[in-house]
């Protein structure tokens, strides 16, 4: 990297360390009425809950409809028994 982009760097993780309410990315988080910070609050919870809950969503329906979608898969390959090659000139092994 340039020696430009190296300075910008360092100057960014040095204003993090020294001033860190200068990289808040909020600003309205702390500053308004009550009513506002309270309503930023509760959008944090929806905003995090939701794609939990679809992911959560998603496995229990998978658990639920995937054992029957699922439970023959496998059948085929499990049933299939090779026969044993015969080299030339040998009679295949009788059972």
């Amino acid at each position: 990297m340039k020696r430009s982009i190296w300075m910008a760097v360092a100057m960014a993780l040095v204003l993090g360390v020294i001033a860190p309410s200068s990289s808040q990315a909020c600003p309205m988080c702390f500053v308004g009425s009550d009513r506002v910070r309270i309503a930023i609050f509760r959008m944090t919870i929806v905003m995090s809950l939701l794609p939990l809950g679809m992911i959560g969503t998603g496995v229990w329906w998978l658990r639920r409809g995937g054992r029957s979608f699922l439970s023959d898969e496998f059948e085929d390959r499990d049933a299939y028994t090779p026969q044993a090659e015969s080299v030339e000139g040998e009679e295949p092994e009788s059972a």
